[in-house]
C-alpha cells in the first residue's frame, strides 16, 4: 500500500510540475498587457455558446453509454448523464483522472450491474474515441504537411489499436472464450480465486453485448462522430468570439492538438497542457501568439469552469442518491469450473 501511495504521489508531482512548466512557458511567450486587451475584446455572447455546446457533448456521451448498456439494462438518460457529469467534475478537481473510475462506479450502482460490465463499456467508449481521433489525425497530417513516414511510434500505436480491435471482435464472436482463458491460466490458484476471476471475466464480456447488434454499433459510431463535430463547433465559437477568420479546417487542427495535449499527465483541469496545445495549433495556422494565448485561456475557462460549477450543484445530489444503493452482486458461479 505504501509503495502504491508513493507511486501515486510521484505521478501527481510529475503532472503538477509539467503543468507548471508548460503554464510558465505559455505565459512568458506573450505580452501580458496585450493579452489583457485582447481578452477584453472578446464577444462574450458568442463565447457563452460554448456552455451549450459542452452540454451537448455531455448529452451525446450519455446517449452513447445508454446504447452500450441497453443489452444489460435499460438505463434512463438521467442515469447515464449524472455519471458523465460527475466524472467530468471529478477530473477537474482531483488528480489521476479519477473521473473515469467515478463514472464506472456510478453506472454500476445506478443499474445494479457489476463494475466489470461497466468497465467494459467504458473501455469500448475509449476505443471508439481513439479510432475517431486517429481518423481525424489522418485528415490533419496532409493539411499541415507533416511528415510522419519515419515515425515508428505511430506505427506502434496503429498496431496496438488494430490488435485491440481484433481482440474485441474475437470476444464478441464467442463471449465464452475469455472466461475460459481466465480459468485455464488461473488453475494454479485456489478454487475460490478461480471462481472470483471467472466472475470478473464473465461480467467484463457482458459489457460487450451491444457489439452484437449492428444497429447499436452504428448508433455508437454516429454519436461518437457527432460528439467530435460538436467539439469542433465549440472551438469555432472560440474563433468567432475573437473575430478570427481561419480556414474551415482550423477547428479540426486545434481539436487534434488538444486531444494529444490532454493525453499528457498533468494537473486537474489540464492546466498548462490545454493552453499550450491550443496556442501552438493556432500559431501553426498563422495566428499571432498573443491572440492564440487569449483564445486558449478563454477556451479553457469556458470548457471547464461553468460546467464544473453546474456539475457540483446538479450531479452531487444524483451521485448521493446513487451511492445509497449498492451494486447488484454477481450471480453464482457454481459448477462453471467443473470438469
Amino acid at each position: 500500500m505504501r509503495q502504491r501511495l508513493t507511486k501515486e504521489r510521484v505521478v501527481m508531482s510529475v503532472g503538477l510540475i509539467l503543468s507548471a512548466v508548460l503554464a510558465y512557458y505559455f505565459l512568458r511567450r506573450v505580452d501580458l498587457g496585450q493579452l489583457g486587451s485582447t481578452l477584453g475584446s472578446v464577444n462574450l455572447w458568442i463565447l457563452s455558446c460554448c456552455v451549450l455546446t459542452k452540454g451537448a457533448v455531455f448529452s451525446l456521451g450519455a446517449l452513447r453509454s445508454k446504447v452500450f448498456l441497453k443489452p444489460l439494462r435499460s438505463y434512463s438518460f438521467a442515469e447515464c448523464f449524472a455519471p458523465v457529469l460527475g466524472g467530468y467534475v471529478t477530473n477537474n478537481i482531483f488528480p489521476f483522472r479519477l473521473g473515469e473510475l467515478v463514472r464506472i462506479d456510478l453506472l454500476a450502482r445506478a443499474g445494479g450491474l457489476s463494475r466489470g460490465s461497466t468497465v467494459a463499456v467504458a473501455a469500448l467508449e475509449r476505443l471508439l474515441d481513439l479510432v475517431s481521433f486517429l481518423i481525424l489525425f489522418a485528415v490533419v497530417v496532409p493539411l499541415l504537411a507533416i511528415d510522419i513516414s519515419g515515425d515508428r511510434r505511430l506505427a506502434w500505436a496503429l498496431g496496438a489499436l488494430l490488435s485491440t480491435l481484433l481482440a474485441v471482435v474475437w470476444l464478441v464472436a464467442k463471449p465464452t472464450r475469455l472466461p475460459g482463458v481466465v480459468v485455464f491460466f488461473s488453475r494454479p490458484f485456489s478454487p475460490s480465486v478461480q471462481a472470483w476471476l471467472f466472475q470478473k471475466a464473465q461480467r467484463f464480456v457482458d459489457g460487450f453485448s451491444a457489439l452484437r447488434s449492428t444497429r447499436a454499433v452504428a448508433a455508437a459510431l454516429a454519436l461518437t462522430f457527432a460528439t467530435r463535430l460538436i467539439g469542433m463547433l465549440t472551438i469555432q465559437c472560440w474563433l468567432w468570439a475573437f473575430g478570427l477568420d481561419l480556414p474551415l479546417y482550423a477547428p479540426l487542427v486545434v481539436m487534434v492538438f488538444l486531444s494529444i495535449g490532454t493525453m499528457v499527465p498533468s494537473s486537474p483541469g489540464f492546466i498548462g497542457t490545454f493552453h499550450v496545445a491550443v496556442a501552438y495549433a493556432l500559431e501553426l495556422l498563422g495566428v499571432e501568439p498573443g491572440m492564440a494565448a487569449s483564445v486558449a485561456i478563454a477556451g479553457h475557462f469556458m470548457a471547464t469552469v461553468p460546467w464544473t460549477i453546474v456539475g457540483l450543484f446538479v450531479s452531487l445530489p444524483a451521485i448521493r442518491s446513487v451511492w445509497k444503493r449498492g451494486p447488484r452482486h454477481d450471480g453464482s458461479v457454481e459448477g462453471v469450473l467443473g470438469a
